[in-house]
């Protein structure tokens, strides 16, 4: 009886058993594209969702460039100053571009823009500057100023933010001309003579005509105010890179490489490495980079843009020498590389270039550049000559005997008025001669030197 009731429970746990199986596994079976079908919204919707808004053109808002435009750091600055200010350490100063600064295509800096700062700090000058500045009588300790650049003005009253640290740059242009013509003495000192009047020619015309005049005032004090004048350039070299608006970002001019040669025209580049007849060699490279864009002749494409770089070689290097030997120096463009990446040739002649202040250099016409000798090397001597051999006169008057006591500035006058007598006033006169035959003969002449961010016009020509 037991047995039998035994075998019906097996019979009916197993059949249980048999059920359950039969219902986990169907239900496992139409649950399965159940949960697919779960898994394909939670996955596909937010993806749907995340998805950015098209614009009419098909292209993606997010990944829409900004109306902006970046100068790069190391980028410098062309600034000026309009006013006179007393060199003191931390004094406020404001200045204006005098180039334009371009990205790619366009001008996102305009010249005269505002730029405000103050003097970071003074530096001593030393050196033959300072020797000769003791030996004209001058004995203020000399100071050349550096200047820290903050605010830049932008057009419609914005303010922007800035880091240019600034150092002086007295350099004026100088164009392609013949060479000077005649080696007499007549025809060198009618030639400084006609330097001379053209110089006070420019004195007249200039602008800051009493800030020259207090100039020359200064020069003849044994000490006196240093000054940072007016009209005095600055190069602000970028410390960090500018963000600019740019509403010409989004429509830049298509840039289409030249397949052949670069059709001639002039390119305005500035230096990147500094270059001097006293320290290159025949081979010794340069480079440069292009400081405005070089359009084709319908300026409807850019041919190079700006910050194209140009690889150059001296081809001539003579040091200056002494008894007022002055330097050469020759050089040419040969390459350019073109915005791939890819060098192709070129010949690219300076005809025009900035000159270091008192450097006297001129361009011929093969774009070497040569050191001249300074102003007055004839006609100084011999006004000079001239004056101390008069100071000998018994009879002069202390107005004579002042204009006699030449070569210590004020000094040199006063002592001469004071004292009256032919000793003093040929004392004076002759050290000056002494001094200026010694500056103008006897001395080495001129290097020629151009600096780093040295701006010049190369004139591209077919080879």
């Amino acid at each position: 009886m037991s047995r039998i009731f035994y075998q019906r429970a097996t019979l009916r746990y197993r059949s249980l058993i048999a059920v359950g199986f039969s219902g986990l596994l169907t239900s496992a079976i139409l649950s399965t594209p159940l949960s697919i079908m779960a898994q394909s919204r939670t996955v596909l919707v937010p993806r749907t969702q995340a998805s950015p808004v098209q614009n009419s053109t098909g292209a993606s808002a997010r990944s829409k460039a900004p109306d902006t435009a970046i100068l790069p750091a190391g980028l410098p600055l062309r600034i000026e100053l309009d006013r006179r200010y007393r060199m003191h350490r931390g004094a406020r100063i404001s200045g204006r571009l005098i180039d334009p600064v371009y990205s790619g295509d366009h001008i996102v800096l305009p010249a005269n823009t505002v730029i405000d700062g103050t003097i970071s700090s003074l530096v001593a000058i030393r050196g033959m500057n300072r020797t000769w500045a003791l030996l004209d009588g001058d004995v203020t300790p000399m100071k050349q100023p550096v200047l820290a650049f903050a605010v830049l003005h932008f057009p419609e009253e914005q303010r922007l933010p800035l880091a240019a640290d600034a150092t002086e740059r007295t350099a004026a242009v100088v164009k392609m001309g013949p060479a000077q013509s005649g080696h007499s003495l007549i025809g060198a000192v009618k030639h400084q003579i006609d330097a001379k009047v053209k110089s006070v020619d420019s004195i007249v015309q200039s602008p800051h005509k009493s800030d020259l005049a207090l100039k020359f005032f200064y020069g003849q004090l044994p000490y006196h105010p240093q000054e940072i004048w007016a009209g005095t350039q600055f190069d602000a070299i970028l410390v960090r890179p500018l963000t600019l608006p740019d509403p010409m970002a989004q429509h830049p001019l298509p840039v289409t490489p030249p397949q052949g040669q670069i059709p001639p025209g002039t390119l305005d580049v500035r230096l990147v490495t500094t270059i001097s007849s006293a320290a290159d060699s025949v081979g010794s490279p340069m480079a440069a980079v292009l400081t405005q864009p070089y359009f084709n002749a319908t300026k409807t494409a850019v041919i190079l843009p700006t910050g194209t770089r140009l690889i150059g070689v001296v081809t001539q290097a003579k040091p200056a020498r002494s008894f007022s030997r002055n330097g050469i120096l020759r050089f040419t463009f040969r390459q350019v590389e073109l915005p791939g990446g890819a060098l192709k040739n070129m010949h690219g002649q300076m005809t025009a270039v900035e000159g270091r202040s008192g450097q006297n250099v001129t361009v011929d016409s093969e774009g070497g550049a040569k050191a001249n000798s300074p102003q007055g090397k004839f006609l100084a001597p011999v006004l000079l000559g001239v004056l101390a051999s008069h100071s000998f006169d018994a009879d002069q008057g202390a107005a004579e005997a002042g204009v006699y006591s030449n070569g210590f500035g004020l000094v040199a006058r006063i002592i001469g008025f004071v004292a009256v007598t032919p000793e003093v006033s040929a004392g004076f006169g002759f050290y000056s001669l002494g001094k200026s035959i010694t500056r103008r003969w006897i001395m080495p002449g001129q290097n020629v030197v151009f600096a780093k961010n040295t701006r010049m016009e190369l004139a591209v020509e077919d080879r």
